[in-house]
């Protein structure tokens, strides 16, 4: 992820600064997407074949009505932000110090439509020539690692207002119809979704005292996300030579908008399970509303197709986006809450319920990019995901429910049908640790991580995962800040 594309009035310029250029026939808002740009790089070059490969060239209609959907995005954003919610600037001790808002430095918009234009655009700044992406140097003596990214445009240079904001020098798009072009063909593909397969993978069998190393929305690929893939690493090490079987579990988001080059390069390439290790450790990645947002194409046609992920397959080696483990002690089911957007899409519930009944003697586990409960953002109770999963969970047999989403981790009591609901979505997207390890906790809940670091005048909370290990009818779970250091441990009964 590019510094720049982080900022929100950064990506809101450039879609003035397109749309002003288009309008005094600068480019032609026809231009079609040449794959790659000379002077680019052999892996970015086929980053760029990969992303246009099969892809027809947007007609006139299908460009201009791209870049009007883009319009009335930005309109709407500037007049509230569509980023990460619910995360408040850390308190200022002293005047003069105040930190820059979380959109200046880690803008994730919940927009598809702005995700998609930030994906086109850093497709477009990497294999520009006349754009050069720099990467940062490491901080001499270690110590805390970069908060947020280590690569930026060369002549954007960030300035801090005196509010705290903080803003970048002025920038050109070059080309802005190579840009819309290629937006326009996120946008096609956003519309045009894949289609939904309503069968589910064959059932994978579970040992007794498997290891499940789980991580919520870490296909950011950011330097600290990595760090968190070299601890899981770690974890599934020590299981394997412990001869015990090992899954290895992401609860979903690619950024910006799961894009080929992004789960390439967000998230195939650091998965911490290798290549070769693809028949003997279970790789599983649930659908989120990011992945969906250029249609889920790259979710089934890139994720699932790498053999790793090859447990994500129907009877008839179709790919499919939700799975269940099971033993005689648990069954455990990963849904998929995104094609339709915190709902359940096809025979989900029916099928919860068939799998539960199949295996009588055992406890369930329900497992999803969406949230069920939250402390921070308002689920309604109309919610097609609480409607439709509750025949599930009114028959009482599931015992934990664990999601990503919100980027933080988080322990809640006891609601109706779930004894264990947890939040474990702090994987690998910065946000600000809005709440001191001192401050009480919000009603409901009683565990949250809240470990930190100060960078400058920010404090971020720190990433994380969990490890999940059966012991028969028990399964003890730890969870690891991205320093490998254990926070907290529990026990699923």
């Amino acid at each position: 992820m590019l510094t720049q594309l982080l900022n929100r009035q950064f990506v809101l310029d450039r879609v003035a600064d397109v749309r002003q250029q288009l309008a005094a026939g600068a480019s032609s808002g026809l231009a079609v997407p040449e794959p790659p740009r000379r002077g680019a790089s052999p892996e970015v070059a086929a980053a760029v074949e990969a992303e246009l490969a099969g892809e027809a060239p947007p007609q006139a209609a299908e460009v201009e009505e791209a870049l009007a959907l883009l319009e009335e995005a930005a309109y709407h954003e500037g007049l509230e932000s569509s980023g990460q919610p619910a995360f408040r600037s850390p308190p200022v001790e002293r005047r003069g110090e105040e930190p820059a808002a979380l959109d200046d430095t880690a803008f994730l918009s919940r927009d598809p439509v702005l995700s998609n234009f930030q994906s086109t655009l850093e497709l477009y700044y990497e294999q520009e020539p006349e754009v050069t992406v720099e990467e940062e140097e490491p901080r001499r003596g270690g110590g805390d690692p970069v908060a947020v990214s280590d690569r930026g445009l060369a002549g954007a240079e960030s300035r801090r207002e005196s509010d705290g904001r903080r803003v970048f020098d002025r920038f050109s798009t070059t080309d802005p119809g190579w840009v819309s072009s290629v937006f326009a063909m996120g946008i096609r593909r956003m519309r045009k979704r894949y289609p939904f397969n309503p069968r589910p993978a064959v059932p994978a069998g579970l040992a007794d005292d498997a290891r499940l190393v789980v991580v919520g929305d870490w296909g950011s690929g950011l330097p600290r996300a990595r760090r968190v893939a070299g601890n899981m690493r770690r974890d599934i090490e020590a299981a394997r030579r412990d001869g015990r079987q090992v899954h290895v579990i992401h609860l979903g988001d690619v950024y910006y908008s799961g894009w080929h080059y992004e789960y390439d390069r967000r998230f195939l390439r650091w998965w911490p399970v290798r290549e070769e290790e693809a028949g003997d450790i279970g790789s599983w990645t649930l659908n989120g509303n990011h992945d969906m947002y250029s249609g889920g194409h790259a979710y089934f046609g890139t994720a699932l197709a790498d053999p790793r992920f090859a447990g994500h397959r129907d009877d008839d080696g179709d790919a499919t986006s939700f799975f269940s483990l099971h033993n005689e002690h648990w069954t455990i089911l990963g849904l998929d809450t995104a094609w339709e957007d915190h709902g359940l899409e096809g025979p989900q519930a029916e099928w919860a319920q068939q799998r539960l009944a199949a295996n009588p003697g055992s406890k369930g586990m329900l497992l999803s990019h969406h949230q069920i409960c939250s402390a921070k953002e308002k689920v309604a109770a109309n919610n097609p995901l609480r409607v439709k999963s509750w025949p599930v969970l009114a028959g009482g047999r599931v015992r934990a429910w664990l999601w990503g989403h919100e980027h933080r981790a988080v322990a809640y009591e006891p609601i109706p049908g779930v004894e264990f609901p947890r939040c474990i979505g702090h994987g690998g997207v910065p946000v600000y640790a809005g709440s001191k390890p001192s401050d009480p906790l919000p009603p409901g809940v009683i565990w949250e991580h809240r470990e930190s670091f100060t960078q400058g005048l920010e404090t971020w909370a720190l990433f994380g995962h969990a490890v999940l290990d059966l012991r028969g009818p028990e399964i003890d779970v730890a969870y690891y800040d991205e320093n490998g250091v254990e926070e907290r441990r529990e026990t699923l009964r």
